[in-house]
């Protein structure tokens, strides 16, 4: 952009010096600086509508390194080859979203991204496609991951612990005040960002209840009772996962109030509460007694086992949600409008040398090659779109409002 507008000036000047001698010299110069600025301040005015008006793809990024590798696919650090700034693209494979049936779940994903706003949730700044992928991308938490943090130090204190949970709580609540069942909590999906606060990421196993109305008829009178359905999906990760989600009888939000006072106990102990080195999920588990470590103080370990009783509708936060788990004693010392606005200096403060500096997450990642699996489809949009043929464009029309990018993604 800077060379256009240096061509520009150049072709203005040399018209103007035809003119040139109409003028006295003084005042032409005075002219012609003042017409300078004025130029320059019209380019930058363009280049921002230029901006504004592009449809971004990916091309318009620059593959850094590899953050972390799933199921469904891939995370990349990237780098807007305009703007420089620094994001994590989040790359899934078609073929294997409709092999695995997990498309509406990562339909769902892309529209949470974009709905919610939470100083604790990860936001979605973009969404493209290509023929074989879809790319998300996100803000780039430099912090990394709580589980790899957590893997280095052993266990949190109850100090940090606290800190963590406060902002979670807050984060889940947010998420069920929208009718929305995370089903994924765990370490790996709490991500830090620059200055140690926390974002929860990854929701791609989360659902959407729908809010359904019965009418119910009583002699002469007519009851309108509003309630959610219950979701049946067998989901998540086996650590941390609700005893009734393994029942198939259906479940509730409730569900991610278990994973947090799993995820606690983790944070103070090094280890979930009922880790099993067998890979198959048994339900007999739970009926393991919830063992208090030292390191776990009583009123800790109150709220702990409140969140991790068995029966739902006798576990902490089944009546009144965020509301009730906000009353629990543990947290009465915590001004919850301070957690919210970020006042709170955070215990753990991440360290980086620069904004593509990746020593905050697992090297088993960041080492690999960004092209290793060859899921990573270099072509541009335009480009892929030229050989679809019309099965693949069905295929692709599915997808057809994935794209998005934020209007303040621009500076």
């Amino acid at each position: 952009m800077e060379k256009i507008k240096d061509i520009c000036f150049k072709i203005y000047i040399f018209f103007k010096n035809i003119f040139s001698a109409l003028l006295p010299k003084k005042t032409y110069e005075k002219e012609l600086s003042n017409e300078k600025e004025e130029i320059l301040i019209d380019f930058e005015k363009n280049e921002n509508l230029i901006e504004k008006n592009h449809k971004y793809n990916l091309e318009d990024f620059i593959k850094i390194k590899t953050l972390g590798k799933g199921s469904f696919g891939k995370v990349l650090l990237v780098k807007n080859k305009y703007t420089n700034e620094h994001y994590a693209m989040k790359i899934l494979n078609k073929d294997f979203l409709k092999k695995e049936k997990q498309i509406n779940h990562t339909k769902t994903e892309r529209e949470i991204l974009e709905k919610i706003n939470h100083p604790f949730i990860i936001k979605l700044k973009y969404a493209f496609q290509t023929k074989n992928n879809l790319y998300m991308l996100t803000d780039f938490m430099i912090g990394g991951e709580i589980y790899y943090l957590l893997q280095k130090k052993g266990n949190f204190t109850e100090k940090q612990t606290k800190f963590y949970i406060c902002e979670l709580v807050l984060a889940i609540g947010c998420l069920h005040k929208n009718q929305i069942i995370y089903r994924d909590l765990k370490p790996e999906n709490i991500l830090l960002d620059k200055d140690g606060h926390i974002k929860l990421v990854d929701f791609g196993l989360s659902k959407i209840l729908n809010n359904e109305r019965s009418i119910s008829i009583s002699g002469s009178s007519i009851n309108e009772i509003n309630y959610y359905i219950k979701a049946y999906t067998l989901c998540g990760t086996k650590d941390y996962l609700a005893p009734e989600i393994l029942k198939g009888k259906g479940y509730e939000k409730v569900v991610d109030w278990f994973s947090l006072g799993s995820v606690m106990y983790e944070m103070l102990t090094g280890f979930p509460p009922f880790k099993e080195k067998n890979k198959n999920l048994n339900i007999q588990i739970y009926n393991r007694e919830i063992y208090h470590h030292k390191k776990i103080s009583d009123l800790t370990f109150d709220l702990i086992k409140k969140l991790l009783i068995i029966k739902p509708e006798k576990r902490l936060g089944y009546n009144f949600d965020l509301k009730e788990i906000q009353s629990h004693p543990y947290f009465n010392d915590v001004n919850w409008d301070f957690v919210y606005q970020k006042k709170i200096e955070p215990p753990f403060k991440p360290y980086f040398n620069n904004f593509e500096d990746v020593g905050n997450f697992d090297p088993m990642f960041t080492d690999e090659n960004i092209d290793i699996d060859g899921s990573i489809v270099s072509n541009n949009n335009q480009k892929d779109q030229s050989n679809i043929s019309l099965l693949e464009m069905k295929e692709f029309n599915i997808y057809h409002d994935f794209s998005f990018q934020k209007n303040d993604s621009f500076k």
